[in-house]
């Protein structure tokens, strides 16, 4: 625990037994039989991440009276798609590291991390359609189709030194923060909450989604990569222009932004270094984080009273305070 906050697993006690069958069926869903496929299951089942999406739709869904088998299983094939969408950014950002493991990509090379990657999400759908629950079919189709296209709007905007903050945000919701807003609404939507409920879940789990996201590309820029557990600097060594720097470019002068591009368009650690400097001391992490914080904020306000107001706002906390 930091400064008063919060660890992810003193937070989740409610939600404790269906988290455990969360993981478990997950490692079971990553037994392949044949290589290389077999070998990447069994890297997949111990470089997992922290179920931070399954965690979501579990609480959501302890809101009402709905099942929470049908909650762990949809817990599962979000895992699912959100492994196969981390699979498929490392190989566009040619990443070496993940969850202190060497990624997919460097391991087995492109060609079968793709194929991995869209394997996984032909399970995450299958289980989908498995639990007769159409509406949540359609909110998951939707979402993996937002994912593509924020993957691809970034793309289009590498090196684009006139993105605005409007672009960025328009980008990482689709990328991100939509995936994290379905989880809450589907967790809702098979707790039979009322349609105000989901709807305040949903949009809780978008600002909290961006706070995310503005929080991860602090990371990436200041945090370290030790930390971290994955390759730093990825975005900016791909030409992906995160918030702190759209921030730094703006304020800068002419001359000044003009160095900046060209540290940029350079790259390599002294490049970086100078870069971190500039963006900690012009004051663009800081008010980076600001912005995080009033989406925590926005987020906290869309909760009713007796949502596991507590926990909820709890988890909030953790996403703008977390350090990895």
């Amino acid at each position: 625990m930091k400064g008063g906050m919060k660890e992810l697993e003193s937070i989740i006690r409610p939600i404790a037994a269906e988290l455990a069958a969360v993981k478990s069926n997950y490692a079971h869903q990553l037994k392949w039989q044949s290589e290389p496929i077999r070998g990447i299951g069994s890297y997949l089942s111990k470089a997992h991440g922290k179920f931070f999406r399954p965690t979501l739709v579990l609480l959501s869904a302890k809101l009402g009276e709905g099942d929470m088998e049908k909650a762990v299983s949809l817990g599962v094939a979000i895992e699912l798609i959100h492994a196969a969408s981390l699979v498929h950014d490392d190989i566009i950002d040619e990443a070496v590291l993940r969850r202190s493991q060497r990624t997919i990509n460097s391991k087995w090379g492109n060609a079968v991390s793709v194929i991995a990657g869209d394997y996984l999400l032909a399970r995450a759908f299958d289980i989908v359609s498995k639990l007769d629950e159409p509406k949540i079919m359609t909110v998951f189709s939707k979402t993996a189709a937002r994912m593509c296209e924020g993957e691809l709007a970034q793309l289009a905007n590498a090196y684009n030194f006139d993105i605005t903050e409007e672009d960025y945000l328009d980008i990482i919701k689709r990328k991100s923060a939509y995936l994290i807003s379905d989880c809450c609404a589907a967790g809702g939507m098979l707790g039979r909450l009322s349609e105000d409920k989901i709807n305040r879940l949903a949009a809780y789990g978008l600002y909290l989604g961006v706070a995310f996201q503005i929080t991860d590309d602090c990371l990436d820029l200041v945090g370290k990569e030790s930390r971290l557990g994955k390759s730093v600097w990825q975005d900016m060594e791909k030409g992906k222009l995160t918030l702190p720097i759209i921030f730094l470019l703006k304020n800068a002068g002419r001359k000044n932004r003009m160095a900046i591009v060209e540290l940029i368009t350079s790259g390599g650690k002294s490049s970086h270094r100078i870069l971190r400097e500039k963006a900690l001391s012009s004051g663009a992490i800081s008010r980076s984080k600001g912005i995080a914080s009033d989406y925590v904020k926005l987020a906290k306000k869309k909760l009713g009273d007796g949502m596991l107001r507590k926990t909820f706002c709890e988890i909030a906390d953790y996403v703008l305070e977390r350090e990895n």
